[in-house]
């Protein structure tokens, strides 16, 4: 397993500082969203060849990979000019991810009311597959993984839905990026381990990526922690990986610069312990 981090945590700035950070601070992959991490780049149009270049060679340079290439964009608008903008600049970003060396372009899929009726669900989803046979076909030209994040506030909210879309667009360049958090709501943390073992049971064999963070509840809220000092079952979550992913690429996301070395140890620590688990020296 490698560890990583969600690269823009750490701030903007030029490429080679970034890379050197990132490196510094012990992480060996990154998810890269050039709009967010890379100082004068703020929209897709704004990457020209000579950013992606020096995004290739900063992080190759310190030996840094960059798993996921971000560009998060809102596939299910009920705006189709706007909602096929989005689907364009995600499309530029796979060409663009293609360039610095990654092989996965990940996005959510656009919020929606957790009490939304079944109706507005089905005609939200059936924008988002439109969106995303489009970005897919694209992904195919290009040879590059489109990583999907299911979320429970959006559209794409439950295991069960992402498995549909998985059977319905039906192309082995569509998988899935795993945040155990994304998926659980106040209301549903004391049954969060039957949610990820739902996710382990449908989409198991199509998760490429790991988002890694911790939370409690405070007031009927999320609130952010340190690894290993929340509430999300990650001793249940390695444990599967342990069996069937012992490979996966694990990205923290929203570090904390006072505390990252923590997250990073916690994060180390059940890697190895999964390694162990399996067997492994």
């Amino acid at each position: 397993m490698k560890v990583g981090v969600r690269a823009h945590d750490f701030g903007r700035m030029g490429a080679e500082e970034l890379a050197r950070v990132v490196s510094g601070a012990g992480f060996s992959c990154v998810q890269l969203a050039p709009t967010k991490a890379i100082a004068g780049i703020d929209s897709v149009d704004d990457v020209t060849d000579s950013h992606l270049e020096t995004i290739q060679a900063a992080f190759s340079r310190k030996n840094v990979e960059i798993t996921v290439f971000g560009c998060y964009v809102e596939p299910s608008l009920e705006d189709k000019e706007e909602r096929l903008k989005n689907v364009a600049n995600f499309q530029k970003g796979l060409a663009q991810a293609k360039r610095v060396g990654a092989s996965l372009v990940g996005t959510e899929t656009t919020g929606l009311d957790i009490n939304a009726p079944d109706s507005v669900r089905e005609e939200a989803f059936q924008r988002l597959k439109d969106s995303v046979l489009r970005m897919v076909e694209t992904a195919e030209k290009e040879d590059m993984i489109m990583g999907i994040e299911p979320v429970a506030e959006h559209t794409l909210n439950t295991p069960a839905l992402a498995r549909r879309l998985l059977d319905e667009v039906g192309s082995n360049k569509l998988k899935i990026i795993f945040d155990p958090v994304n998926l659980i709501l106040p209301h549903t943390i004391a049954n969060q381990n039957e949610i990820f073992k739902e996710v382990f049971e449908l989409l198991g064999e199509e998760i490429v990526a790991l988002h890694v963070k911790d939370i409690v509840i405070e007031g009927n809220e999320k609130v952010w922690r340190n690894i290993g000092t929340g509430v999300v079952s990650y001793g249940f979550i390695f444990e599967w990986l342990s069996q069937k992913k012992p490979d996966m690429r694990l990205l923290r996301e929203g570090v904390n610069m006072d505390s990252y070395k923590d997250d990073h140890q916690a994060i180390a620590l059940m890697a190895k312990m999964a390694h162990v688990m399996r067997g492994d020296n």
